[in-house]
């Protein structure tokens, strides 16, 4: 990954702080503003459900794939979602070729477990037969631009992503050779698979100090960053931490109810189950 220092001189990084120290940041925001979304969906005509989400200047094309596949053995009757992210190199300068490196886990980590943990996907829908045939639901996050706070951005994408999907449906038929998939010309749509819109919200920390959504500049500076995921009946579902920085506890208990109030206006705001299939 090309060094930090040759992307952000030492005077830039003192001025960002000294914005920060004086509750200013260097594109006009406050410390709790947001930069603003823009969503669409229905990008991809190959792909069940996808979406092109921008946060500023990040930008995130996610697209949504099946297959039909066994269920885990623990989880006879329950389908799987996995969630992925590529980094392109044409993105920034920061990412290279190659296989998945810890940036790329990481944000695919971060998103599938706001997703996972907060029943957003009821997996008992995504079984056809049990123990036999279950959905198998791919969600591959692209980053075209990287502006700073992917996670954020990333987990918008994922969202409506998943709720412009549809499904062909499939029911399962007996037969000699044990049965197999049959297709009934219907689908399944995000109205009968979504249940909870769980959103993740993503603050850096530069010395004592704490803000919403770090742009790349901020996040080249910062001494790391926290991220709380929310569920639409005010549930904290994951808290992830990146970089050296510590976060004390009262610091975590004001994030997380700054978190509840940020993520309820947020919701308003981009009335994310307008894009619901």
């Amino acid at each position: 990954m090309m060094d930090i220092k040759r992307v952000i001189s030492s005077i830039e990084k003192n001025y960002i702080k000294s914005n920060l120290k004086n509750e200013n940041r260097i594109d006009g925001r406050g410390l709790w503003e947001y930069r603003d979304f823009n969503i669409k969906t229905d990008c991809i005509a190959s792909a069940e459900g996808s979406s092109d989400v921008r946060l500023a200047a990040s930008r995130i094309i996610t697209g949504v794939k099946y297959e039909i596949g066994e269920p885990f053995p623990d989880q006879p009757d329950e389908g799987v979602c996995t969630i992925m992210a590529e980094l392109l190199p044409l993105a920034s300068p920061l990412f290279e070729s190659g296989p998945p490196d810890e940036q790329s886990i990481e944000l695919a980590r971060v998103v599938d477990r706001g997703i996972r943990h907060a029943d957003c996907l009821q997996t008992k829908k995504l079984c056809i037969k049990e123990g036999k045939a279950v959905y198998i639901l791919y969600v591959d996050m692209y980053v075209i631009n990287h502006g700073g706070n992917l996670v954020d951005c990333g987990g918008i994408g994922a969202l409506t992503a998943l709720l412009s999907m549809r499904i062909p449906e499939g029911k399962w038929k007996e037969g000699d050779n044990g049965g197999s998939v049959e297709w009934t010309g219907n689908y399944l749509t995000s109205n009968q698979i979504i249940n909870e819109l769980p959103i993740v919200v993503t603050y850096g920390k530069i010395d004592d100090i704490l803000f919403l959504d770090p742009s790349l500049p901020e996040e080249l500076v910062s001494d790391g960053r926290i991220s709380i995921s929310v569920t639409e009946n005010n549930k904290i579902t994951s808290i992830q931490k990146s970089g050296p920085a510590t976060f004390s506890i009262d610091e975590l208990k004001f994030l997380g109810k700054k978190t509840l109030e940020i993520a309820e206006d947020l919701r308003k705001k981009l009335n994310l189950r307008q894009y619901g299939s």
